[in-house]
């Protein structure tokens, strides 16, 4: 079975955790040992990243290939579960179940509209 990665999903996932630690592309280029402009690139969606650049990129922001491929690998439902109690540890009584409420009705949506999110 071929497995299809996503590039825009794991180039928005490196600026969203560049951006989370207040790093420049410059920053993270200089230290992952690649131009600004692949930075640019790979953050866009735009170019392909070689296995030894993610795991540069990944070394400078401090973060596991996991992190980046969440969606693209089948048994990836813990990593996510852990990101989902990320966001929601903070949150009051209130926040929580709207929150809750919003993920099961837009479940319901997707399924009743038979929508199937392509990774």
């Amino acid at each position: 079975m071929a497995v299809e990665l996503n590039y825009k999903l794991v180039g928005m996932r490196i600026r969203e955790n560049r951006l989370r630690l207040g790093y420049t592309q410059e920053y993270v280029s200089e230290h992952a040992d690649i131009s600004p402009q692949h930075c640019s690139s790979i953050e866009t969606g735009s170019t392909k990243l070689s296995l030894s650049c993610m795991v540069r990129v990944c070394n400078v922001l401090d973060i596991t290939p996991n992190t980046l491929l969440m969606d693209s690998v089948d048994h990836a439902t813990p990593h996510l579960m852990a990101n989902v109690a990320a966001v929601f540890e903070d949150c009051t009584n209130d926040e929580i179940y709207l929150m809750l409420s919003i993920a099961d009705n837009l479940k319901k949506s997707l399924r009743l509209k038979n929508i199937i999110l392509t990774k």
